[in-house]
């Protein structure tokens, strides 16, 4: 048995091949949510990832670069590192992170975090940018962001659209400038704002729990064999 994060995953494996489809299935990520009720939220804009070009990272730096001034009482904020926990930079980290803090008062890079302090920070924040240029397995940083109640601004590609599926805004072909009028048109009306995050919070499915639960029928059915 193989088993898959996600369908986009399922598809690529078994795009050359022509038997046992019936091997493979898929069992998407489980997440924990830690919060009973839907947490009380800062104006904060959060990116949490790798800083690598694949993952978008400067799309969003140009995006609040034009927009940070004329939302000052938002903050803007950068989680994350060039190699997961690692101080090691790069050129392109070091060059999106000076540019990025240089925006303005309302702009901060947070740095490597652990997970519990990213999610604090996500049961905090409204909104949340994910802008990967590569096509994502599955978007564990979108299912973290759901359980959260945070609303979600993505790119439509790879495993993304099927954990947020109606439940954000997905950007096709994204870019600096689709990134600019999404933020802008949210952050300027709260009814559009509360709905994204009433969306992500009430539609947050995949629990940790089921998916052990699933896991575990299919393990049985494999050792029953």
């Amino acid at each position: 048995k193989v088993i898959c994060v996600s369908n986009f995953v399922k598809n690529k494996f078994l795009k050359d091949i022509q038997n046992h489809h019936d091997k493979v299935t898929v069992l998407y990520n489980g997440i924990e949510r830690q919060l009973q009720n839907f947490p009380k939220k800062k104006k904060q804009i959060v990116y949490v990832g790798r800083i690598v070009q694949e993952k978008g990272v400067h799309l969003y730096t140009k995006a609040v670069k034009q927009i940070a001034h004329k939302f000052k009482e938002w903050e803007f904020f950068i989680i994350g590192s060039h190699k997961l926990g690692d101080k090691e930079t790069s050129t392109f980290s070091n060059q999106i992170l000076k540019e990025f803090n240089n925006i303005g008062l309302n702009t901060k890079v947070l740095g490597f975090l652990s997970n519990q302090n990213v999610k604090q920070i996500m049961n905090e924040s409204s909104l949340i940018v994910i802008p990967s240029l590569w096509e994502e397995p599955f978007g564990l940083v979108a299912a973290e962001a759901m359980s959260c109640g945070v609303g979600i601004i993505s790119s439509n590609s790879g495993g993304l659209p099927e954990i947020i599926k109606d439940n954000g805004i997905l950007i096709q072909n994204i870019n600096e400038k689709k990134i600019v009028s999404e933020l802008e048109k949210v952050l300027s009306s709260n009814e559009m704002l509360n709905k994204l995050q009433e969306l992500s919070w009430n539609n947050f499915e995949l629990f940790s729990s089921q998916t052990s639960l699933e896991l575990d029928i299919i393990r049985k059915k494999l050792f029953l064999r």
